[in-house]
């Protein structure tokens, strides 16, 4: 069986998605930096919602408190250490597997991410009591002493069982900064340095969203003023997902080139551009090559839930969804919603025409086509199920990819030629489901496969987060 894969990339540039940040001290720009882009949570989620699956644990809100709590007491008991906090994560139940110690000023160790469960991390949590945890065997790792004025808490629960709630979608998108040099790895969960406390952390805004034929652009903007009395370096920035109603998600996290000196209330801003581009954009796929990526509508649902008056709802809840109903034969569960299986997850069609941002099916220059159709006949192809592949996310490499592929069959007396490839999710206004195009490649000559009577392939786009 043939098989052919291409990327969908996340922070490569000019190809697919990516992020820069301006940063201004006191409204002067002092300059603008590529971002090292997403971390996991990203492409976690994406996966998540392309296939509903069971299979991922998601950072889930729905049985802790959606509260940031400040820390009020750090105590050493031996070689553990006791920390306390203002306000409660659960009433006195251990319903979260984490919590996260974010911005602790002067004792150098201690922030980072606690699991309950021993064998994730080295410094296993234990509930000490409703306000305080037992971080275990962490006193000899530490230096320094705490000012005893920093320090946020943060929990969440993993869970694989995919519920009917929607608190797991990482909506309203919030700019962050903090204080840490930390390496940024493809599994953070969080600033280690949170500056929160001391600081005045203003509105969230957001741009409409821009779109021509190449590229596909908003800005996210936040200023942050130093209220601590102290000056404060800024040696990292972010993104946080997160309301009242969902479990705060790390989204991206960068490490500055050099710190910010913040002084006592002075402010500083952040203009996140996230933008998608046309890989190898031209107008010319035969001559200047294979073209293509994420496309407006991709762009749509991000701009949506990073909104920061984005709400849950169904309308979020299932833009991404590319395995709906399975292949060709999928089971119609409602008939009022159209639903067929071909339509949703890998398509491929026999147009080259190059990509455009704008592209809104297969076949551009006849959407009537947008295609090769599922079938058994001459021209058309048995279209087997979607496959959502294992999420992987490598520290060493410091990147985070899963495949979305599926089976194509010709059943077919003649070959065809496959010269694009598409990727549809789900176009959902309200409790409507019809196929909604996220992707899409032109194949050059090169890169072009023919599919023989009697053959099969697996087409396989790799969505691909390079941290």
């Amino acid at each position: 069986m043939k098989t052919i894969t291409t990327d969908l990339n996340v922070g490569k540039t000019a190809s697919g998605l990516d992020m820069y940040c301006d940063l201004s001290l006191e409204q002067r720009h002092l300059y603008r930096m590529k971002c090292e882009s997403f971390v996991g949570n990203l492409l976690k989620w994406m996966r998540i919602q392309m296939g509903k699956t069971n299979q991922d644990e998601y950072w889930d809100g729905y049985n802790t408190r959606k509260l940031i709590n400040n820390i009020i007491s750090i105590v050493e008991s031996g070689d553990d250490l006791i920390v306390e906090l203002s306000d409660y994560h659960e009433y006195s139940t251990v319903d979260h597997d984490l919590i996260t110690i974010q911005g602790v000023i002067g004792l150098e160790g201690l922030n980072g991410v606690y699991y309950h469960d021993n064998t994730k991390g080295p410094f296993p949590l234990d509930r000490h009591s409703r306000y305080k945890y037992y971080i275990r065997g962490i006193v000899p790792h530490l230096t320094g002493v705490w000012d005893g004025n920093s320090g946020v808490s943060i929990a969440a629960k993993y869970r694989i069982q995919w519920a009917s709630n929607d608190y797991h979608l990482p909506i309203n998108w919030n700019p962050i900064i903090g204080m840490s040099d930390q390496a940024v790895k493809a599994s953070d969960l969080c600033l280690p340095g949170y500056f929160k406390r001391g600081c005045t952390q203003g509105a969230v805004s957001i741009t409409s969203l821009i779109t021509d034929q190449e590229s596909s652009k908003f800005t996210l903007s936040r200023p942050f003023t130093n209220m601590s009395g102290a000056i404060r370096d800024i040696k990292e920035i972010g993104i946080m997902s997160g309301d009242y109603r969902s479990a705060y998600m790390l989204m991206a996290r960068d490490v500055l080139g050099a710190p910010i000196s913040l002084g006592d209330t002075s402010t500083l801003s952040l203009d996140y551009e996230i933008i998608s581009m046309i890989e190898n954009f031209n107008q010319d796929t035969d001559a200047n090559g294979t073209n293509g990526g994420w496309t407006e509508n991709f762009m749509y649902i991000l701009h949506r839930i990073a909104n920061p008056s984005a709400a849950h709802n169904w309308e979020n809840e299932y833009h991404f969804t590319a395995g709906l109903g399975g292949g060709g034969t999928g089971v119609n569960f409602d008939y009022y919603r159209n639903l067929d299986g071909c339509k949703f997850g890998v398509r491929v069609g026999e147009s080259n025409k190059f990509v455009s941002m704008t592209d809104q099916s297969l076949t551009p220059e006849n959407a009537e086509v947008n295609g090769v159709p599922h079938g058994y006949g001459d021209g058309e192809l048995v279209h087997h199920g979607t496959h959502i592949g294992q999420l992987v996310v490598d520290d060493v490499a410091n990147e985070v990819y899963f495949p979305v592929e599926r089976i194509f069959e010709n059943r077919g007396a003649t070959p065809i030629t496959v010269r694009e490839i598409g990727l549809f999710g789900n176009k959902n206004n309200s409790n409507q489901i019809s196929p909604h195009l996220l992707a899409r490649k032109a194949l050059a000559p090169v890169d072009q496969f023919t599919i023989g009577a009697g053959e099969t392939a697996k087409v396989t786009f790799n969505c691909k987060a390079i941290v």
